[in-house]
């Protein structure tokens, strides 16, 4: 039987969750890395402390959930671990870019963002496995 690609089931989250992690993680190299790129798009005011926040707890929710659903359950510990990092890291990455701590928040939201994103792949490939 095929794994269920819905949003409730575990396939279904990790699939969102891959795709937030690295939207996240691309998000955060383009705005650490080009922000005159986003002024010559013109979208660079479209990013708000707002928007930065609410992508944050989105991508930590999905995190969330996956650890949550997957507690008593035997998973390789790289999953977990990569999952745990991405949820500390981008918060704590976010929080100090909040503080102006400009040379360490970016590079940690984007290896969080990257984090979760393996973390959640990995998951998607254990259960294509069966």
């Amino acid at each position: 039987m095929a794994p269920s690609s819905s949003p409730q089931s575990p396939t279904g989250l990790d699939a969102a969750g891959a795709v937030c992690g690295t939207v996240c993680a691309a998000h955060c190299a383009t705005t650490a890395l080009a922000p005159a790129l986003l002024a010559a798009l013109g979208i660079g005011s479209t990013i708000s402390a707002g928007f930065e926040w609410g992508a944050t707890a989105l991508a930590v929710a999905f995190g969330l959930i996956v650890l949550i659903s997957d507690r008593g359950k035997q998973r390789p510990t790289w999953i977990t671990a990569t999952l745990i990092f991405g949820v500390v890291g981008l918060t704590a990455g976010r929080l100090l870019e909040v503080a102006e701590i400009e040379a360490v928040g970016p590079g940690l939201s984007i290896a969080a963002g990257l984090s979760l994103a393996a973390g959640h792949i990995g998951r998607l490939v254990l259960a294509r496995r069966g």
